[in-house]
């Protein structure tokens, strides 16, 4: 079985591109500080973005979707939930929150992440909070509709253990801080996912604890940028890096340096997000009216009222709404569809 020697990661080579998403990321970090005290009215409202969306991201990643009258209900806590699918969104929903705010009090190991488990599955008639009881392998399904195996994961007596020892591993060197711990971060993952102990809701397992240890190293993206909307919107990257970094996994031989360089790129993008959304704030002086101007000047091809409603969480509907209706008036933009969806283009 593999061993699961986080030891030998303080002597990794890391390749240039590497290096340089972690100094990115490490350089972002030092602004955070920087963005609450600039800007802790817009950081507010994208907190409450961040959690509808990853919440609908994660979920839609693995295949679950609702109605978006039925979701929003749910994320307000304000329905009864029809079935399994509602379960699932409202059990991740809980589990977000519980991690955005407690996480300094939730540790990496093996008996808490079975309770958070536990929790994701608490809405739904499923054995949530339990190693999976059989085997399991990780298919795909080809253009021509047929799938086949792409990885088989720990057997299920081999996963109780394999978590122990690699939730021990991760607590090692957390505690020596001999590895850089966005690498620690991104290989737990790797493990967690390769190991996939759980006969169902690994991959959003995998994402929650991303943000977990995120928070524990003190990269609070996540609390303002959804992380798992970025995966969504890289999903084949997503995938591609896991399969190429899972080759020889079973015999210690796999190259972590895709999943690695995937997972801090979506990281970089995530930060970049936050920058660019602060931004918009720090460059202007005209008050919520110039900063919807901002945005529209900046926007690269359609884009639509959700759009401007993500970039600047603060403003209402009714102000996105007047100031639309004034660039329109002035021939500075057109709708392109109508609807409560229109798409909207620059002039």
């Amino acid at each position: 079985m593999r061993g699961f020697n986080y030891k030998k990661l303080t002597k990794l080579l890391l390749p240039m591109e590497t290096v340089q998403l972690l100094s990115k990321l490490n350089e972002y970090k030092g602004k955070q500080d920087l963005y609450k005290k600039q800007a802790p009215q817009l950081l507010n409202a994208l907190k409450d973005v961040a959690i509808i969306q990853s919440t609908k991201a994660s979920n839609a990643i693995e295949g679950i979707v609702i109605t978006d009258r039925r979701f929003q209900t749910i994320m307000k806590d304000k329905t009864v939930l029809l079935d399994r699918s509602e379960g699932e969104i409202a059990g991740y929903k809980d589990v977000l929150e519980l991690i955005h705010s407690s996480y300094e009090a939730i540790p990496a190991r093996s008996s808490v992440i079975l309770q958070l488990h536990k929790e994701m599955y608490k809405y739904i008639a499923a054995e949530g909070g339990r190693w999976k009881q059989s085997d399991n392998v990780i298919s795909e399904t080809l253009p021509d509709g047929t799938s086949r195996i792409r990885f088989e994961p720990l057997s299920s007596f081999e996963t109780p253990h394999a978590m122990e020892k690699v939730c021990e591993e991760f607590q090692v060197r957390k505690s020596k801080q001999d590895v850089d711990p966005l690498i620690l971060t991104s290989v737990f993952i790797l493990d967690f996912l390769s190991i996939h102990p759980f006969h169902d809701g690994n991959g959003r397992m995998a994402r929650l604890l991303t943000l977990l240890l995120l928070y524990t190293f003190g990269y609070e993206v996540g609390r303002f940028i959804s992380l798992e909307k970025v995966i969504e919107d890289t999903k084949e990257g997503y995938y591609e890096s896991l399969r190429q970094s899972s080759i020889g996994w079973h015999s210690d031989q796999n190259d972590i340096i895709p999943w690695i360089n995937y997972l801090l790129s979506t990281f970089v993008a995530a930060y970049k997000q936050l920058e660019d959304r602060v931004g918009i704030l720090e460059t202007q002086t005209g008050g919520k009216s110039h900063r919807i101007h901002s945005y529209i000047e900046s926007k690269i091809g359609y884009f639509t009222k959700s759009d401007i409603k993500e970039a600047c969480p603060d403003i209402s509907e009714a102000t996105i709404n007047r100031v639309l209706k004034e660039l329109r008036a002035e021939g500075q933009i057109e709708a392109v569809t109508r609807g409560r969806s229109a798409r909207w283009r620059k002039l």
